[in-house]
């Protein structure tokens, strides 16, 4: 059965660009978390390559000699010829010579399993790759989904392949990658199922049935034995990563709101001179957390974040109740994720909207020109806070906006707040406002932001302005 393939649309060109323009080796190592399609982009690109020009290997958690048995399997299969390899040299001397007269691919995927069943392939390759592989015609394409171990692989000096490799992150989907999946849906429902499941293809293509968030959250989440129930505690594993509780804690308390330092030592009982390596660890091996700062503000008021949707709500509605959801009360938890749902989703839909002003950098919404050097979220140590400022400091000018997710038409009150607290904003420039409802305005507030020349959105508009990029 096929299967629907979307966007990747700048891997996809890399890759093809690469094959198209081959004159001597090319190294490539595609990695990222796992489920983020990783395997289906290279599928996608060799579908159009000529079967004799192609070899893809998966490398399972076996013996070295099953995995030489399986690479002589894997050739007999799809190239038709039948040799059988005593060792690793035997197979990369046969690669060689399939360079030799035409461009030759070769696919290793989940790479970093030789580490542990046969860390001699990754010594080998090195050298084949020195003194021979990197003259011929060759692409060779190493998937990994263990972020970690791909880094030390290949961007550590002790790593066997430090410098030779050029590195491509796949990452999830924005979200307007992710409106190519659910073209079906409506907007509103859109931004429910994204800031819920997040831009993984994997969990994505579990909901694409499913009638609504609500249905795909209990089927798939709540459900005794649902697919992503264990989900993020599987990430952990698969990256090897230690003492779990801590980085639990950590995830639990950023999820609640705990976003600054102090605030998650006070949630977790780290201390602060032990909690950083956790938070660093899952920043850059497993890309969940970040930090942000303030636009136009202070850097010790930074705060963190879980960067994926998924994972956010799993610590936010489901790590908290396990209990609960253990002695089969799922109805109870999903009366609690529906009665705190739209407060959830209004600071995704905040990213979603600054995406939206990304996507239309140096062009204009509704008359307004979209142009600045750097956008984010406003707040001081008082307590006030601004979803949206972007600047451009050349300009000399600054769009200051609130963003709200929902079921209230806005009211003049939140544009004198926001006019309001934009003057503690240090910036010395031209002010543009922006608000964008969910639901929409009252007359007065649509009146009043005519007359001060406020941009106003609401969610039919945003539906166009991502239907038309």
């Amino acid at each position: 059965m096929t299967r629907d393939f979307y966007n990747r649309k700048n891997e996809l060109s890399l890759l093809r660009n690469k094959y198209d323009s081959l004159e001597k080796g090319e190294l490539l190592a595609i990695y990222g978390r796992r489920r983020v399609g990783k395997t289906e982009l290279v599928r996608e690109f060799m579908n159009k390559l000529p079967q004799k020009e192609k070899f893809y290997f998966y490398v399972d958690l076996s013996s070295k000699q099953e995995i030489l048995n399986s690479l002589s399997t894997a050739l007999q299969e799809q190239l038709g010829e039948s040799i059988k390899f005593g060792d690793f040299d035997g197979f990369f001397d046969y690669i060689s010579k399939k360079a030799e007269s035409s461009r030759f691919l070769l696919t290793i995927d989940e790479f970093q399993r030789f580490l542990d069943v046969a860390p001699e392939f990754i010594t080998k390759l090195q050298n084949r790759w020195d003194s021979d592989l990197k003259h011929k015609k060759i692409i060779i394409i190493l998937v990994g989904s263990s972020i970690g171990m791909i880094k030390k692989i290949t961007e550590s000096r002790a790593g066997a392949l430090y410098g030779r490799a050029l590195k491509v992150k796949i990452s999830p989907f924005r979200y307007v990658d992710f409106r190519l999946m659910f073209k079906d849906l409506s907007e509103a429902e859109k931004v429910e199922r994204y800031s819920v499941f997040g831009g993984t293809p994997y969990y994505l293509d579990k909901t694409k049935n499913m009638q609504s968030t609500i249905h795909a959250i209990s089927e798939l989440i709540l459900k005794r034995g649902g697919a992503l129930v264990e989900e993020p505690k599987n990430l952990l594993e698969y990256e090897n990563v230690r003492i779990h509780v801590k980085y639990n804690s950590i995830l639990h308390a950023i999820a609640s709101g705990k976003e600054i330092l102090k605030e998650i030592q006070d949630f977790t009982k780290l201390s602060l001179t032990t909690m950083p390596p956790y938070i660093n660890r899952m920043d850059e091996l497993l890309d969940l957390v970040g930090k942000h700062d303030p636009v136009l503000g202070k850097e010790r008021l930074g705060r963190y974040n879980i960067r994926d949707n998924f994972f956010k709500f799993w610590y936010k509605f489901i790590f908290p109740n396990q209990t609960a959801l253990n002695l089969g009360n799922d109805k109870l938890i999903l009366k609690i994720i529906e009665e705190n749902l739209n407060s959830y989703i209004g600071r995704i839909f905040e990213d979603i909207v600054k995406e939206l002003l990304v996507l239309y950098l140096n062009k204009k919404i509704k008359g307004v020109e979209i142009n600045f050097e750097n956008i984010g979220s406003w707040w001081d140590r008082s307590g006030n806070e601004i979803d949206i400022v972007a600047y451009n400091e050349k300009e000399k000018k600054i769009l200051v906006g609130e963003v709200k997710w929902t079921n209230k038409l806005v009211e003049t009150s939140l544009l004198d707040e926001m006019i309001a607290k934009s003057k503690s904003i240090n910036f010395n420039g031209r002010y543009q406002y922006l608000i964008v409802s969910r639901s929409g305005f009252t007359d007065e507030c649509l009146a009043k932001m005519k007359q001060l020349n406020v941009l106003h959105l609401e969610l039919s508009e945003i539906t166009k302005l991502f239907d038309d990029i």
